[in-house]
């Protein structure tokens, strides 16, 4: 099939870059917009990759499996005894019971932040069925080369160290010696910390272009989070219980979502106006533990949503 004739469901060009743009239907079962990269030009026109038409397939199979009530798609259920396969998931379901065994539950956010899966997903095609003590320094510094090249030296040092765990897991039950982890052979350093530095006058225009765009979900947010100086994470988990306000004015009173520590969020009055208009303008304004920023389509902003959005503002505005 020529390019030309190509056609990926729900795989669409978007802002320089091809995007898995899910239904409305789709977003409210869970499935968030995905940013893909820029495609190749073939014959002057813009085209997926091959990268980019896996993933939108395994996307669209995961959404298929959804709709007809089958359950996702995830890791074997069996390994050979001792293998590294089995020593995962071993070490997985002892994970779990861990937290139930202490009254935890965890969210879906919770369960999308685990590295370990996350991990997995690449250790498992070239090792899941190999004995541990067969696993040789190359294959593991061959990986961390791939992953870094592929993806990013954060995503090959997160992978590396959730190896060296799961290592530590096998060797107590048994699977090989604890003191000839094949990783330790070579360094895991971990990435330059993001040194980024934002100016009051970009956060600002940043802040305009969003209410102007359309995004105003986003542009009360990023100025909450400018104001409080809270995560991403934070600030879109922000909801009508937790906003507080007196004669002096508005504040949130937020949990931090990795440190569970509470934490006060104050507002300008610049932002604080900001905020009042943008709920004015809603349907019908958010109340309890809902979400108060809200994207285009209505619905509470994502991990994966909100970052889609600001990516595309950040194009906008910086050029980036």
């Amino acid at each position: 099939m020529g390019h030309d004739r190509l056609k990926i469901r729900y795989l669409v060009f978007h802002f320089g870059r091809w995007v898995w743009r899910p239904t409305k239907a789709m977003r409210e079962a869970g499935f968030g917009r995905v940013r893909l990269g820029p495609g190749l030009v073939i014959n002057g026109k813009r085209v997926p990759s091959a990268q980019d038409i896996a993933k939108a397939m395994d996307l669209n199979q995961a959404w298929d499996r959804h709709r007809k009530g089958l359950p996702p798609a995830g890791p074997r259920l069996g390994y050979p005894i001792g293998s590294i396969g089995d020593g995962y998931l071993r070490a997985m379901a002892m994970r779990e019971k861990e937290r139930q065994a202490k009254g935890i539950m965890w969210s879906r956010e919770h369960h999308s932040r685990d590295d370990w899966p996350r991990a997995w997903k690449w250790i498992e095609p070239l090792l899941g069925d190999c004995d541990p003590r067969t696993v040789a320094p190359e294959m593991l510094l061959d990986l961390r080369a791939y992953i870094a090249s592929r993806v990013s030296e954060t995503e090959a040092h997160r992978t590396i160290k959730v190896w060296r765990a799961l290592w530590a897991k096998m060797a107590v039950l048994g699977f090989c010696d604890p003191k000839r982890d094949p990783s330790l052979l070579f360094a895991n350093s971990a990435p330059k910390p993001r040194k980024d530095v934002w100016h009051e006058g970009e956060a600002v225009r940043l802040v305009k272009e969003s209410w102007r765009s359309g995004y105003r979900g986003l542009a009360v947010l990023l100025a909450v989070a400018w104001d409080s100086q809270l995560s991403p994470v934070d600030a879109r988990k922000l909801s009508a219980r937790s906003r507080r306000s007196d004669p002096i004015g508005v504040w949130f009173e937020v949990e931090r979502a990795k440190t569970g520590r509470s934490a006060f969020a104050t507002l300008s009055q610049r932002t604080t106006a900001l905020l009042a208009a943008y709920l004015a303008a809603l349907p019908a304004e958010p109340l309890g533990d809902a979400p108060l920023f809200r994207n285009r389509s209505g619905h509470a902003y994502s991990k994966d949503t909100l970052g889609d959005d600001f990516r595309d503002l950040r194009a906008k505005v910086c050029g980036l």
